[in-house]
């Protein structure tokens, strides 16, 4: 790729894609806005860099201020790191600790959903749902601490999604199974993007919510995709009206225009680490560019562009019309169907093995229908069982772009139907 401009790329041939998974679920505001560029040079003028695990710049401070304002109410600290997958080590390590703190050594197993990926770092991939195209098995070994709580979901309010992943319930189950004494935390994202798009009823959440208070266990919601207005909210989280214990952030935080992740900590787990001796309590964690100043600058004013358009309201409205979009395509016979929250939507398609044809599996079916959407002008991607696809464009997509991707799909899924008939 060469160069991008709103929801639109080009690459080096000169060729235009459709950008429809919005660069990886980070591109909030769109390419090639000016502004971030010029807030980076500015302050990579006024101070580049600096040593942040014993001095804070500026922007640093500006945008945990920001977060905290922004973010669930009961958060009382910001840490930050350079990526998403850095920001769940931070909710996982501090976890850990706030138990051993309380006494609770024993507390070491994290359980997440079926489906689910939460990162490639070591503690990230203790978090993995089994996602289809992982293989932690390889890296982890015997150094697990993570467990899968597994599906399919079985509480009310759960569409076609529920077959690929798990829900309370199903948590619950698995919570007594291990035995609540040794579980430090559940991690999900509120949407289950990873785990199919699945797309949760909202009393989902609140029932894991119950559940962490019932047991001692903390709750992390992971709005890595999640966040910064792609749901409809600025966080998923605060559109289930569920305060977690953590919030791990990134992507959309900056736009994808430099990297930046944070975790934002809530005042229980705060007040914890306060009560204890000196000895102990203090978080031994740091990242050399967590908390970058330029990264800094840009997440602000990226921030200031999601308030100031109002991209939250504007992913709401612009997504019911996009669902629409993709209901429109359920004449098609490879159509599963389409969910989905705001601007995070998934298309699920094929439906088995068994509808697969010459493919040979359904996976294969919708490997080859993404490179064929990518030469009709759509990029996209799929994600767990890999016959989702992950439909995120940036925030700032119009109707009429909204109807040239519904367009792609629509061409592309009429080749679709005609491979998997042949």
């Amino acid at each position: 790729m060469d160069r991008g401009e709103g929801v639109w790329l080009w690459d080096t041939q000169g060729r235009r894609y459709l950008d429809g998974v919005g660069a990886l679920e980070a591109m909030a505001v769109g390419h090639g806005r000016v502004e971030l560029v010029e807030v980076a040079a500015q302050q990579m003028r006024k101070l580049a860099f600096l040593d942040v695990f014993r001095y804070a710049s500026q922007p640093a401070i500006e945008l945990a201020d920001t977060l905290l304002r922004i973010g669930p109410s009961n958060m009382a600290r910001a840490v930050f790191t350079p990526g998403g997958s850095e920001a769940v080590e931070v909710a996982l390590k501090l976890a850990f600790q706030y138990h051993y703190l309380r006494g609770e050594p024993q507390r070491r197993k994290v359980i997440c959903r079926q489906g689910a990926y939460h990162g490639v770092t070591f503690g990230a991939m203790n978090c993995d749902g089994r996602y289809y195209s992982t293989r932690t098995d390889i890296y982890l070994g015997e150094m697990r601490f993570g467990e899968v709580a597994l599906g399919p979901a079985t509480g009310p309010g759960w569409g076609k999604g529920a077959r690929h992943t798990a829900g309370a319930e199903e948590f619950r189950r698995k919570v007594l199974e291990i035995g609540p004494q040794h579980v430090a935390a559940i991690i999900v994202d509120p949407v289950a993007t990873a785990s199919a798009v699945a797309a949760p009823p909202p009393e989902d959440l609140r029932k894991l919510r119950a559940l962490c208070d019932e047991f001692g266990i903390l709750l992390i919601a992971d709005e890595v995709i999640a966040g910064f207005a792609r749901s409809g909210r600025m966080f998923a989280s605060q559109r289930y009206d569920v305060q977690p214990d953590f919030l791990t952030l990134s992507k959309a935080l900056s736009s994808g225009y430099i990297p930046i992740g944070a975790t934002l900590v809530s005042r229980k787990v705060i007040d914890v680490f306060n009560g204890a001796s000196a000895a102990d309590n203090v978080f031994t964690h740091g990242h050399t560019y967590g908390g970058h100043p330029v990264a800094c600058a840009v997440a602000l004013e990226n921030i200031r562009i999601l308030e100031r358009e109002g991209l939250a309201e504007r992913a709401e409205e612009i997504g019911a019309y996009f669902q629409r979009g993709l209901e429109s395509l359920s004449h098609h016979a490879s159509f599963v169907d389409a969910r989905g929250v705001g601007l995070l939507r998934g298309l699920e398609l094929v439906g088995g093995d068994d509808k697969a044809g010459r493919f040979g599996s359904a996976r294969a079916a919708c490997l080859w229908m993404r490179k064929r959407l990518r030469d009709l002008g759509l990029i996209t991607l799929t994600v767990h069982p890999g016959t989702v696809f992950l439909l995120a464009p940036p925030l700032i997509i119009e109707k009429s772009e909204i109807d040239a991707l519904i367009d792609i799909l629509d061409r592309g899924l009429d080749e679709l139907d005609r491979a998997l008939a042949g």
